[in-house]
């Protein structure tokens, strides 16, 4: 997230962030900025692009190689991330995992438009001399596979921590656009560890009222217009919620019944004979429903389930627009 700083309030207000449509570019302008620069935007790790994704052929946006031969298969998406999209990486290696050094030299001379091999430019590109370069068996003998995109949902770190855990080298880089007095500015974090990246990145949330421990507390959070969890290992979610963020009201059995913007605010009072058990913090532009927004519907809005389960959970922004959408037009 990017902040501007308000040093006559000592406050701090959300940038204006913006998506590549809004901007005029396309996920193909996208592909070409990246693979371009793909050693600036992965300055961890050094790549040498070896091919790029032709119109209407099932193949990787980007195929980029490392040091030792290792293949990095890219997948980059203009729209919020979803476990499709991460789908859609490991198919890729399913078809390009094994290719010979030959298929992969075949593909990157169509790509250079040259006629230097590939095992020629990756010595020139790498600055290796006979003592260290790599040999034809050498390449492609593991993969790694990067969904790039503009936000990540709950369901998509989750699917990626369990491949990460089961083996497979797999990861997300995330890039946000910002609009700052009529210029754009593109962010890409690569460095936060994926198990913590919702923490840092999300803007969108759903939390569960309490309604099936305490069915008072739902009435208390709209009346009062906040948001709010109870006992320690529940309430330090709340903090989680930052000023502007988009705070759904979830009532078990029912649905959506109300939501605001979080106020960057967070307070502590006793909560059912207990000291301090609950945290909540105001939600500002705050609306109750007509009518709950069912979970079925939510699950037909978006595309996907959701954990009701779970205190709080996460939403993709895009995800968030599209609830807010349906709730501002058929439930207010």
């Amino acid at each position: 997230m990017l902040y501007k700083l308000n040093k006559s309030s000592w406050d701090y207000e959300k940038v204006k962030r913006v998506s590549l449509d809004a901007i005029g570019w396309k996920e193909k302008d996208l592909e070409r900025l990246v693979s371009k620069h793909l050693q600036d935007f992965i300055s961890s790790k050094d790549l040498m692009t070896i091919f790029n994704e032709r119109p209407r052929q099932e193949e990787p946006d980007i195929l980029a190689v490392d040091k030792d031969g290792d293949l990095y298969i890219f997948e980059l998406k203009r729209w919020g991330s979803n476990q499709e999209n991460l789908l859609q990486v490991l198919r890729y290696g399913q078809l390009f995992g094994n290719s010979s050094y030959d298929e992969l030299n075949e593909k990157y001379l169509k790509y250079s438009q040259g006629n230097i091999s590939l095992m020629d430019a990756h010595k020139q590109y790498f600055d290796k001399d006979a003592s260290n370069q790599i040999t034809q068996e050498m390449f492609n003998n593991k993969q790694h596979f990067i969904v790039m995109t503009n936000g990540l949902d709950q369901q998509t770190v989750e699917a990626i921590i369990y491949w990460k855990k089961n083996g497979l080298t797999i990861d997300a880089i995330v890039y946000w656009i910002f609009e700052v007095n009529g210029e754009h500015y593109i962010e890409f974090n690569m460095y936060s560890p994926i198990e913590s990246y919702l923490e840092y990145e999300s803007s969108a949330y759903v939390l569960n009222t309490n309604h099936t421990n305490n069915p008072l507390t739902t009435d208390e959070m709209l009346t009062g217009m906040k948001a709010a969890a109870y006992h320690k290992g529940w309430q330090e979610k709340i903090e989680k919620i930052q000023k502007g963020d988009i705070v759904f009201l979830y009532k078990s059995g029912a649905g959506i019944v109300g939501y605001g913007k979080g106020s960057g605010k967070y307070n502590k009072q006793d909560y059912n004979g207990y000291t301090n058990a609950e945290t909540n913090t105001p939600l500002q532009d705050f609306c109750i429903l007509k009518c709950p927004l069912s979970a079925s519907e939510m699950k037909a809005i978006c595309g996907q389930g959701f954990n009701f389960r779970q205190t709080m959970f996460s939403i993709s922004e895009e995800n968030a627009n599209k609830l807010m959408r349906v709730i501002q037009k058929h439930y207010l």
